[in-house]
């Protein structure tokens, strides 16, 4: 048997070995660091048997591999000891979120376990962590059919990594058994702490259709002082929260009797919303958009002609009834409704291409599970467009798009993460438009442009929206969430499906190709987004309260304050006086709390120089200058959007 190592170097051997086994062969300070390994890119457990010629890497414990084994062994260990504390428990799943540092472990018991069951369950896995060493066998599909008949979940998860990989693995401490597709550490001397952190309801393979587990929740490491960073970053990155910075600058909210997922936005949530709105505003005029207002419902054959109704129908609200025979949805999508406006007049190939834009609302049935503040809502507010081109336009208009896109996430000092180029599968006859040259064309087209514009992209098979191909901004929160902030989306179906066409210059009608483009998504999830980049503290052009002003020393300067307060509003700086009966020092905590951008403290010898006293936000210093250079540095600094 040969194994080819990643230096090229080949070892032969006369006999089946593990990984531990040829770790031990290759040095013997490798035997003692080997977790794991990678046969041929499959990544396997350190007591895996290679059989056969074979691409060999091994992976020891300061390996970047380290964090996911670990935690899938964390996992494991948790389940042994929901089997040891419940032996009529059925465990189901492991899995490590990698974005939350945490590793799951969910399982089915009746009667269901309580949270203050966490503590004895934390006890168990203490007790296991100090055993030697867990038994492994990778197994095929008869003997998963013979161990785990009783255990539904491990059937189905065990035929999906069969299919997937040719094995499952399979670990085996103090008689309990898992069927995983992970590897875990099979000498768990590497592993030094697991801390059981919360138990929640989660649906089998997070899917609303199925039944409802429960869920054990955890941090492992290799460390104790390691796991101490971990809650650490965890803790800091749950005060940057959107939803914890709201309890302070009051932006947004929800009422259980209007619904879930339905925000509310407070004034100063309004104000920022106004500023981004106003900006985006200028952009799109800037590259000559059309704005226009349509309807927040539309009729159900409107989203059965569109083909929203066929794919997307579990995601809308249900349809309503008007009268005896119309039947209504709250829009879900607006392409449908721009396609409309595009269709009320004839248009020739000269007027191509138009670009129509709308701030437009949209109600989607997200379930309530994955409800998350302003991230994932059921009421949302889109920055959307929708550009009819002929073909000959289309490589210029997507570059057009994607320059004042990137123009925007600059402004915001947004950082792109990576750009997906999504295609369809075509072996999905019923999720994607089933006409092959239909969706051959679009995807050649869309990536000959992408090409051409020479961005790196990953292509994402089965990731397009039902009628084309598209392209992905993704970008990662401060939450270290990945996101969509932005998408570009070709389009040759809907115009079929509404017989949409333009004049050519022959006078023959064309169909023009539509393009889709929402250039920061959601105001909502980008909001969201903002406030957790920020960390509260926006930006001054944004700043809900710009300016406070705080006044010492008696009536004349209380009146000096009010003077400098109606001058900044004036030239519509959003300023407001701090009357309260507090000291200073108290009133100056406040504005930091409350993340304003600038403090000014004017006191009898301001009144005397016609001057203010500002502090800026996360400073010590006071600075005097006169009322009117601070009202010209604040004016350059708005239109600068610093």
């Amino acid at each position: 048997m040969k194994i080819k190592l990643l230096d090229g170097s080949i070892n032969e051997y006369n006999k089946s070995m593990t990984i531990k086994e040829i770790a031990v062969d290759l040095s013997t300070s490798l035997g003692k660091t080997v977790i794991a390994g990678k046969v041929d890119g499959l990544l396997v457990p350190s007591d895996f048997i290679v059989e056969k010629d074979a691409q060999v890497e091994i992976v020891v414990n300061k390996s970047e591999l380290i964090e996911e084994i670990v935690n899938a062994t964390a996992g494991f260990l948790t389940m042994v000891a929901i089997n040891k504390i419940d032996r009529n428990a059925i465990n189901a799943e492991i899995s490590y979120k990698k974005n939350d540092m945490e590793f799951n472990a969910t399982f089915f018991a009746d009667p269901r376990w309580k949270l203050d069951q966490i503590e004895s369950l934390q006890n168990v896995v203490n007790q296991l962590m100090d055993k030697n060493k867990i038994a492994y066998k990778a197994i095929d599909g008869k003997i998963l059919d013979q161990e785990f008949s009783q255990n539904k979940y491990f059937l189905e998860l065990g035929k999906e990594y069969i299919a997937k990989n040719g094995i499952a693995f399979c670990y085996e401490l103090d008689g309990v058994k898992v069927v995983t597709d992970q590897v875990i550490l099979l000498d768990l001397s590497f592993i030094k702490a697991i801390e059981l952190q919360q138990l929640t309801g989660s649906y089998w393979k997070d899917s609303a259709k199925n039944e409802m587990l429960q869920r054990v929740h955890g941090l492992a490491a290799t460390g104790k002082k390691i796991l101490e960073e971990k809650k650490a970053m965890i803790e800091e990155r749950k005060s940057n929260d959107h939803r914890e910075i709201n309890k302070r600058l009051k932006l947004f909210g929800f009422d259980p009797l209007i619904g879930a997922g339905l925000p509310l936005w407070l004034p100063n949530g309004v104000i920022i919303k106004d500023e981004i709105r106003k900006f985006i505003n200028e952009k799109r005029w800037e590259y000559d958009y059309l704005k226009v207002t349509t309807p927040v419902i539309g009729t159900v054959d409107l989203y059965k002609t569109s083909g929203h109704w066929a794919h997307y129908k579990t995601d809308m609200f249900q349809p309503f009834k008007a009268g005896n025979d119309e039947e209504f949805i709250l829009r879900p999508m607006n392409c449908p409704h721009h396609i409309a406006v595009f269709r009320q007049e004839p248009h020739t190939y000269k007027e191509l291409p138009m670009r129509i834009c709308e701030d437009a609302f949209q109600h989607r049935y997200e379930s309530s599970g994955s409800l998350t503040g302003l991230e994932r809502v059921r009421a949302m507010e889109i920055t959307d467009t929708h550009i009819f081109v002929r073909p000959d336009q289309l490589a210029a208009e997507f570059k057009s798009i994607y320059k004042m896109v990137k123009e925007i996430l600059d402004t915001f000092h947004i950082e792109i993460d990576y750009l997906s180029f999504s295609v369809r599968d075509p072996l999905d006859k019923e999720k994607f438009f089933d006409d092959d040259k239909i969706w051959n064309e679009a995807e050649a087209q869309l990536e000959a442009v992408l090409k051409d514009m020479g961005v790196e992209y990953k292509r994402m098979v089965g990731e397009a929206a039902f009628y084309g191909p598209k392209f992905d901004i993704q970008i990662r929160t401060v939450q270290n969430h990945e996101i969509t902030v932005a998408t570009i989306q070709l389009d040759f179906v809907q115009p079929l499906k509404f017989d949409v066409t333009y004049i050519d210059a022959d006078q023959s009608l064309k169909r023009p190709i539509m393009i889709h483009c929402a250039q920061i998504g959601t105001y909502e999830r980008f909001i969201a987004t903002l406030l957790e980049q920020h960390k509260g503290a926006l930006p001054l052009w944004l700043s809900p309260n710009q300016v406070e002003i705080i006044a010492v020393g008696g009536p004349e300067s209380e009146a000096y304050a009010e003077d400098v307060k109606n001058m900044l509003r004036k030239q519509y700086i959003r300023a407001r006086v701090d009357a309260r009966d507090e000291r200073l020092a108290w009133k100056i905590r406040e504005a930091q709390i409350h993340k304003i951008p600038y403090q000014l403290v004017l006191g009898p010898n301001e009144v005397k120089n016609n001057s203010v006293n500002y502090r800026k936000y996360g400073g010590e210093e006071l600075i005097e200058i006169s009322k009117n250079d601070f009202l010209n540095k604040v004016l350059q600094e708005i239109k600068q959007k610093k």
